[in-house]
């Protein structure tokens, strides 16, 4: 009987097992040099470089990566947008330059059948080797990869847009950046005001967009819709200081630099958090309060909710430094403005500071500089 029953058993393994196997969906990949990762994270480690044109078996999409399987068995995964699936119906992308050609076939010296704008978007159903073939306008044809970028939505659905537009896709956008931080609710007009434009300004400048000219082209539309892209306004400050954190001793330099009546930026590092702050005193170390009741809230974020004396590891950016730092978040003692609901001050250290009661280094705060300045290197 208990034979009988592992036969069993085993069969229905085999059953199932190709029927995982054909479920599996082809894909080509579309870039040149793509990174086949070991988790589903760029700073995973790289298996090993995928060459353009190179076809692969997806397994599954978790988030915005494709969990593949390669020929040789090899599995890993790829960030979308360097994979089409063939199986998997059409994919969006942009046009990258204007007057790029809509061909008849996959080269060169075939008819044109259209010409297509920068920014425009338009359905991939297909790659043909360096190819893709595409529906743009009612159309069908074939254009080359330089010429298009990959989106992560199933279609990209909108054309350049700048100010004067109004639409859906206007509306679209606003929304996006609205829940992205960039954009006020009273901006969800479905226009392209000024207000639109400056938060795609603002956008472009905190993701490193080349294109920082407050038109969402291809390359913004492309970020923005990113679904693997978590970037908000309120952390934007701490993706564009990543890698420019210095040190600086408190007392060879750094009580110059953080002067009495300085006001500069908070970044906390662990929460991406960032805010304004004042310095007014201190010897030692700089006494500081938040500018304003806003930047109070922020700063209450930080904390947790609940005001506290545990060191923060921090960035302090100034007069064109960013300085690795510390802070705890408990107002105490002196209290100079008293509109910023903030009641007291708090205390920022850098590198060799000094508590004022003993003269002594806080080891606790040196911990958390040193912490600032490796995340910020």
């Amino acid at each position: 009987m208990l034979c009988k029953r592992l036969w069993a058993l085993l069969l229905a393994v085999m059953t199932l097992v190709p029927a995982a196997v054909a479920a599996a969906e082809t894909a080509t990949i579309t870039a040149e040099g793509v990174n086949l990762r070991q988790q589903a994270d760029t700073e995973s480690n790289a298996l090993r470089t995928l060459a353009l044109g190179s076809q692969v078996q997806v397994l599954a999409q978790e988030g915005g990566w494709y969990r593949v399987l390669l020929p040789d068995e090899t599995v890993g995964y790829i960030r979308q947008d360097y994979i089409f699936v063939q199986d998997g119906g059409s994919r969006g992308a942009y046009v990258l330059d204007d007057d790029t050609a809509l061909r008849g076939g996959p080269d060169e010296h075939t008819y044109v059948v259209e010409r297509l704008a920068a920014g425009q978007g338009v359905r991939v159903k297909r790659v043909v080797g360096e190819w893709y073939f595409v529906s743009a306008n009612e159309k069908a044809g074939y254009v080359h990869r330089q010429h298009l970028t990959m989106t992560t939505a199933s279609m990209a659905s909108a054309s350049m847009l700048k100010q004067g537009m109004e639409g859906q896709e206007v509306e679209k956008l606003q929304q996006e950046l609205y829940r992205r931080g960039f954009l006020g609710k009273d901006g969800l007009t479905g226009t392209y005001s000024s207000a639109t434009r400056k938060a795609v300004l603002e956008y472009q400048q905190a993701a490193g967009l080349g294109s920082a000219d407050g038109v969402a082209g291809a390359e913004t539309l492309n970020s923005i819709y990113d679904s693997s892209n978590d970037l908000k306004k309120e952390t934007a400050t701490f993706t564009q200081l990543k890698g420019s954190v210095i040190l600086l001793d408190w007392f060879e330099g750094g009580e110059e630099w953080l002067h009495k009546g300085a006001k500069f930026t908070v970044t906390d590092v662990r929460t991406g958090l960032s805010f304004r702050a004042r310095r007014f005193g201190g010897w030692y170390h700089a006494d500081v309060e938040p500018i304003t009741a806003s930047d109070t809230a922020i700063m209450k974020r930080v904390a947790g909710g609940t005001w506290s004396w545990d060191r923060r590891p921090i960035w302090v950016t100034y007069n064109g430094k960013t300085v690795a730092a510390s802070m705890h978040c408990m107002p105490h003692m002196a209290n100079p403005t008293r509109s910023n609901n903030f009641d007291g001050h708090f205390c920022i250290h850098l590198k060799g500071s000094k508590v004022h009661e003993n003269s002594k280094e806080c080891p606790r705060h040196q911990a958390c500089v040193t912490e600032a300045y490796r995340a910020g290197r």
